[in-house]
């Protein structure tokens, strides 16, 4: 797994010593593309591209695969960024003087293509843009793919950018949103009859619901396996709501993790959420700043001491759409 996020790049800093922000904005650190991206190719590349390309190499180069059997890519805007330019080109100068390259990568496949042709990966390629459930419909499908014995292994990322005019756009049509910020994270899911020493985690389930009914969603979890929800909590009582009618409303008291307080508010946050979640897995701690009450605030840091063998990471998007991720440690407790 990798990450480019308003946080270290392509690192776990994040873990111990985190960024903190006070203002409601800011736009991801850029990682440090030499090694990973030739100098020539880097000059034509978007922002949310380099991210892109860093965080699926550096995911490729940390396991044995080389070449994926599918790249599954979830974003939920694209490559914003080269929209604008491409409309305001099109705005001044009319249809007669275009630059084709805008136009060319501007497009949401523009991402999963581009790693193909990198890699030179001819199978299966799929890119899902679904708002705040695309990470969740690309893990899907490469859950499905995977189980089913269509794919031995597959390359998930979700990506997304937002541009300073994209972010005065989300203040009046997302007030559900706290700090926002932009993320690109990749990951090499891999089935396997048994863990390998190289695996983080193991994905047990995924599931998405649309307008589900709160009993029946509570119903989807227990103490047993689901006693450490990761939830997208943020502060903002339009997106919090929704999460503690569901925490209030299950018959057990879980401990409650968050992450949106350090990596912001956009489209692709659910996948920084599993990202984060694995990591804490792998790690066998949770971090304190990671901790949270049903308010979203921070809660006793003793509980950090546990070992923890299963986390199940919940998001909404507009309260409408959710997803439940059951990640299971595959460390010896």
């Amino acid at each position: 797994m990798a990450q480019v996020s308003c946080q270290q790049p392509l690192s776990d800093e994040w873990f111990d010593s985190p960024r903190l922000y006070e203002e409601m904005y800011a736009r991801a650190v850029e990682p440090d593309t030499r090694g990973l991206i030739l100098p020539s190719e880097a000059r034509r590349m978007s922002r949310i591209l380099k991210r892109t390309v860093c965080t699926s190499i550096t995911a490729l180069n940390s396991s044995a695969i080389d070449h994926p059997d599918g790249i599954i890519t979830g974003t939920g805007m694209g490559c914003m960024e080269n929209s604008e330019k491409f409309l305001i080109d099109l705005s001044r100068f009319g249809e007669n003087c275009l630059k084709p390259t805008l136009f060319m990568q501007s497009t949401h496949n523009t991402i999963g293509s581009l790693i193909a042709i990198i890699l030179k990966c001819h199978g299966y390629n799929n890119t899902y843009s679904h708002k705040g459930i695309s990470f969740e419909s690309a893990l899907l499908d490469a859950w499905l793919q995977i189980r089913s014995g269509g794919l031995r292994n597959a390359l998930v990322g979700s990506h997304d950018e937002v541009t300073p005019f994209m972010d005065l756009v989300m203040e009046s049509t997302h007030p559900e949103y706290s700090f926002v910020s932009e993320a690109s994270v990749a990951m090499i899911a891999i089935g396997r009859d048994a863990p390998d020493e190289s695996d983080i985690c193991e994905i047990e389930s995924v599931r998405i619901l649309h307008r589900p009914d709160i009993a029946d969603l509570c119903r989807m979890f227990d103490a047993d396996h689901d006693s450490l929800l990761m939830l997208g909590l943020n502060g903002n009582p339009h997106n919090d709501s929704h999460y503690s009618q569901l925490t209030e409303s299950i018959d057990y008291a879980p401990l409650l993790l968050r992450y949106r307080h350090i990596f912001g508010d956009n489209f692709s946050a659910p996948a920084v959420g599993v990202y984060a979640a694995a990591k804490i897995l792998e790690k066998g701690r949770i971090p304190c700043h990671m901790l949270a009450n049903d308010d979203g605030n921070p809660t006793d840091c003793r509980a950090s001491n546990r070992h923890p063998q299963r986390i199940t990471v919940v998001n909404h998007c507009d309260g409408s759409n959710w997803s439940i991720v059951r990640l299971k440690s595959v460390k010896p407790n």
